[in-house]
């Protein structure tokens, strides 16, 4: 609103507070006298009811200033303010003042006089507000404002009346399709007139149910609105207008419009209509696609795990991955990227490319950058190409004989069986084999599935075999030499007697992790433990390409004490694949008492082969 005018009042005289005076108006109520100390003289030249036109149309509003020292002028502007930011004393108090008396009632009915009934309410509210005290010479009114004052501290203080709200959120959007939205319409006074200039309104995402006549409407709070452009348009308005009841109380603040830097508050002394209008603000930004193609080529299509493409482009929009499933058939597939905003610069990468063990494949056209026209169309185009791995396919198994009574044992047969085909030789091991690892090679169709297990032993009567590895089943891909480990640990045959003491014993448990990005394509892990006086020497393998994990081994009956060193003597890495390996060398001590003592060792792999690309 703008201040445009003075109603009822008159001058009036008195004393104001000083600022480093205590005194509180609610706490010690309207002096009696004329205050003699902590106050200044203050005459007013008009204190009433002060008139303000709203700019959006209404009848003229009535307020009253809460604040003495300022000044203000006709033809200032005001907006609605909150108490918190009006920052005035006993603001409830002032609301109650306005609540029950002039121009919101007709108290105080003994004064008939509108100048002075105006000038005894405004007086009371500076009292309040301001810590004015009316002089005793104002015999006319100052009764009547002590009575007032009186009466509202009897009565305690309002709480704030709440303003009329109308918004219209975001009050900007802008996009590339062809209906932009939601925008939200919320008012506390519903209905609300909303208006579209330059634009069709509609109440779907779509962009195909109207509101209204599509330019005009009345709509609840609450109310979604997509806007399309009209005739090409390149921005729309929206407007939305709603009229309310203003309570009174509430406080107007200056709205900086005149080029001062500050000017009277003031407060509404009575109930008032305004209506208000926001606007909100659509605008349509060229656009254009881009078309990411893909095609799959080579004799091993078809082969090839899946592909994920992702585009990348600089306008913040998440886009889904363009996804090849796993097997498809050679040829070229495409997807289109519609509604990116012209001038925005994309970049198409791709993050997994469909490589599987027994085929290679030559990426071309990976992370280009593109920029989208308007109006038009940029195309990326990625091949991958794949081949078979060429090159015989091997299959290596390995015997680990280890153990305190390693070289004792037994024959030992190892039977290697690939596509349901026995091959020859059999792997076989002589009785009496020293503590090592011996080995075998069998050259087999590239893709051959192949079963290796351990028909015979080496366990005798005296000596007991723990195998581990047999009945391993691998695929043997083209170019590539697959190891099978298979380890037998020999032990004495265990003699008890009931009669003879058994001297305490312990056990080492030792337990190995393996982690990291390339677990799963490692070498065979070999780790040494070497336990008491005399030595007892342990094997513990694992065959290559285990997968991530822990993998425990239990070394029981090690006489109480013995100091056990555990060694990694083979730690899994190749030439492809790097290793950071924890705990590879440890020394652990059985306890007296026996039980169970743990060493842990982890390898963590890094580092598959790369991939070639062009492009």
């Amino acid at each position: 609103m703008v201040l445009t005018g003075l109603g009822p009042g008159q001058s009036v005289s008195g004393f104001i507070a000083d600022a480093d005076n205590p005194f509180d108006p609610v706490a010690e109520g309207y002096p009696a006298g004329n205050p003699t100390s902590g106050f200044t003289p203050l005459n007013e030249g008009f204190a009433g009811v002060i008139h303000g036109t709203p700019t959006g149309g209404g009848a003229d509003l009535d307020l009253y200033c809460i604040d003495i020292l300022t000044e203000t002028y006709l033809g200032f502007g005001y907006g609605l303010g909150t108490w918190d930011a009006a920052s005035v004393p006993n603001v409830g108090y002032v609301a109650r003042v306005l609540e029950d008396y002039y121009p919101h009632t007709d108290e105080p009915a003994n004064l008939t006089d509108l100048n002075q009934k105006a000038a005894a309410v405004q007086a009371a509210v500076w009292f309040f507000s301001d810590r004015y005290v009316l002089n005793t010479s104002e015999a006319g009114i100052r009764s009547t404002v002590a009575s007032i004052v009186d009466t509202v501290i009897s009565e305690g203080p309002l709480v704030e009346p709440p303003p009329p709200g109308l918004t219209l959120t975001p009050s900007h959007l802008s996009g590339t399709r062809r209906a932009l939205g939601p925008f939200t319409i919320t008012t506390d006074h519903p209905p609300a007139t909303v208006t579209a200039t330059g634009g069709t309104m509609y109440s779907n995402r779509a962009g195909t149910i109207e509101i209204g006549d599509g330019t005009t409407a009345s709509v609840p709070s609450g109310q979604k609105i997509w806007v399309r452009s009209a005739a090409g348009a390149p921005t729309a308005v929206l407007e939305a207008t709603s009229t309310a009841t203003v309570p009174t109380g509430n406080v107007y603040l200056y709205d900086g419009n005149s080029g001062a830097n500050s000017a009277q508050k003031l407060i509404l002394a009575e109930s008032a209509t305004l209506t208000t209008t926001v606007q909100a603000t659509a605008e349509f930004v060229p656009s254009g696609s881009l078309v990411v193609g893909k095609t799959i080529a080579g004799d091993a299509a078809g082969s090839q795990a899946q592909v994920v493409i992702h585009v990348d482009c600089d306008d913040g929009v998440a886009r889904r991955d363009f996804v090849i499933p796993a097997g498809t058939s050679a040829g070229t597939t495409s997807r289109t990227y519609r509604h990116i905003a012209a001038g925005t610069t994309c970049t198409v990468i791709e993050t997994s490319n469909g490589e599987v063990v027994g085929t290679n494949v030559v990426v071309t056209g990976d992370g280009q950058e593109v920029t989208i026209p308007a109006g038009g169309r940029e195309h990326v185009q990625i091949t991958d190409t794949y081949t078979h791995v060429s090159g015989p396919a091997s299959l290596l198994v390995t015997k680990t004989i280890a153990g305190p009574l390693a070289g004792s044992q037994g024959p030992v047969t190892i039977q290697v069986v690939c596509d349901n085909t026995s091959l020859s030789p059999v792997f076989a091991i002589s009785p009496g084999t020293s503590a090592g690892s011996v080995s075998q090679s069998y050259d087999v169709p590239a893709g051959s599935v192949c079963t290796v297990t351990e028909t015979a032993d080496g366990a005798t009567g005296t000596v007991t075999a723990t195998v581990s590895g047999s009945g391993q089943t691998v695929t043997v891909p083209a170019g590539e030499v697959v190891p099978v480990n298979v380890m037998d640990v020999y032990e004495r045959t265990p003699e008890t007697s009931p009669d003879v003491p058994q001297a305490p014993t312990g056990t080492l448990r030792v337990t190995k992790t393996i982690a990291g990005p390339a677990a799963g394509q490692q070498g065979r892990i070999a780790i040494l433990v070497t336990c008491g006086s005399p030595l007892y020497d342990y094997a513990f393998l694992i065959p290559g390409r285990a997968r991530a994990g822990s993998v425990s081994r239990a070394y029981p009956d090690l006489p109480a004490g013995s100091r056990c060193t555990v060694m990694e003597t083979t730690d899994g890495s190749t030439a492809a694949v790097t290793v950071t390996a924890t705990g590879r060398h440890q020394v652990v001590t059985i306890p007296t008492s026996g039980g169970v003592v743990t060493a842990h060792l982890t390898d963590t792999f890094f580092g598959p082969k790369a991939v070639s690309v062009t492009g």
